[in-house]
């Protein structure tokens, strides 16, 4: 049997290619389905416009109660019943779209998804936070991050190929759960322990019921008030909320931009590609940014998005818009996981693990959830009606977080301790 390093001991392999299995859904409703929208205003030619969005957005509204439902319900005993649940879900929606004949079923069934999904998305991390600890956490956290993106590339190729064979099929995409729903047996608790090899000199390393110290008047560099956990999560969320907000203005605006500037799908596509294909190229390469950038590296992910926003804002070439969303994602891609890696250092115990997770991860789906609606707010303040503007007011906002870090950088949220442990 193969092992991995778990920071306190080795674990089998095959325990953690079960837990990252999980990544491979957390990013799929929505997302998938939406190279085909144009193909389905073709099937349904009577329905609106507003209805085919649907089926990209109503999934992620109804995630975010789900994610809290999942963070309340999981307990050391029974999380792996609800992931089970969530994935029985996910997948049951998934068969009964490819037989969906309708758009409002089409809409219900996103939502049921939604539903399963949301159940899960808490325990891909958590999962992680449980089982590793110090660098070997850090690790496999940008490892969890490479892989949801990643996965989101593979399925818009493969819904676009299954979709030239039939539209029903590109829905196919949903039953990738029935892998991580096979590998429960080798998350199980029992298993891990009864095949884990211990390792004394790894042991030393703080596992995350004790990486939350003794107060030191609650300056992290030395430990973190046990007393505010909650209140240093709410800046992690804040720091996760603005990175998704101002990012995730690509996936919502990028295509009409090109398409105004005279650019055909395809390089859409290409262009929307390359921000999850760099998220998971620095999710794969976090621990080797970490150690070349040390306590830089927030602000270098940061600092990246921002060069990118501006990019897609001031300059409209093909190749530029390339290079701007690959800074992107390679930004977005390094810092998505050191926001994880500090929602676990925060929790005490493996309950609170998915609590907190659950609070980070619905964070991220509320921010995705506001871009429109954020971005519709300040162009009808500043009286704004170009298309460059949602990029410039975000790169701007994404600057003023980085201003802020660098005044604040002994704070918890920028500091980088926990992820060199």
């Amino acid at each position: 049997m193969k092992y991995v390093d778990s920071g306190s001991g080795r674990i089998p392999l095959v325990s953690l290619i079960a837990i990252l299995s999980i990544s491979l859904i957390v990013n799929l409703p929505g997302l998938a389905v939406s190279p085909i929208l144009g193909k389905l205003n073709e099937v349904f030619p009577h329905v609106s416009e507003l209805e085919s969005q649907m089926l990209v957005s109503l999934p992620n509204f109804v995630i975010i109660p789900f994610i809290l439902c999942s963070g309340r319900l999981c307990s050391r005993t029974n999380q792996l019943t609800v992931l089970a649940v969530g994935l029985l879900i996910y997948i049951v929606s998934g068969i009964l779209f490819l037989f969906a004949d309708s758009m409002l079923m089409l809409i219900v069934l996103s939502c049921l998804l939604g539903v399963g999904c949301g159940l899960c998305i808490p325990l891909a991390a958590s999962l992680i936070a449980q089982n590793f600890v110090g660098k070997a956490r850090t690790r496999q956290l940008g490892m969890k991050s490479g892989l949801s993106n990643f996965i989101v590339v593979i399925a818009t190729i493969f819904v676009g190929w299954m979709a030239s064979i039939g539209w029903h099929w590109a829905f196919a995409v949903y039953l990738v759960p029935v892998v991580p729903l096979c590998l429960i047996p080798f998350m199980r608790r029992g298993y891990i322990e009864r095949h884990r090899i211990s390792d004394t000199a790894a042991a030393s390393v703080s596992r995350p019921s004790e990486a939350v110290g003794p107060s030191d008047g609650g300056a992290h560099g030395g430990g973190i008030d046990r007393r505010r956990p909650i209140m240093l999560l709410l800046g992690v969320i804040g720091l996760y909320i603005a990175l998704t907000y101002c990012t995730m203005v690509i996936s919502g605006f990028l295509p009409y931009t090109m398409e105004h500037y005279s650019m055909d799908t395809t390089r859409v596509g290409v262009a929307t590609a390359m921000f999850y294909l760099f998220a998971t190229v620095s999710g794969f390469t976090l621990t080797y940014v970490i150690r070349a950038f040390g306590r830089l590296t927030p602000y270098l992910a940061l600092a990246l998005c921002v060069a990118g926003l501006y990019l897609c804002g001031f300059v409209h070439t093909y190749g530029v818009y390339v290079a701007a969303i690959a800074l992107i994602g390679l930004g977005y891609g390094t810092l998505q996981p050191i926001i994880y890696d500090k929602t676990a250092y925060l929790a005490s115990d493996a309950e609170k693990s998915t609590e907190y997770f659950s609070y980070t991860l619905a964070g991220n789906y509320i921010a995705i959830a506001l871009v429109p609606f954020v971005i519709d707010m300040f162009a009808d303040m500043f009286h704004a009606t170009t298309l460059n503007f949602p990029y410039v007011l975000n790169g701007t906002l994404l600057l003023a977080v980085l201003v802020f870090g660098f005044f604040r950088c002994r704070s918890f949220v920028f500091d980088m301790t926990a992820a060199k442990q």
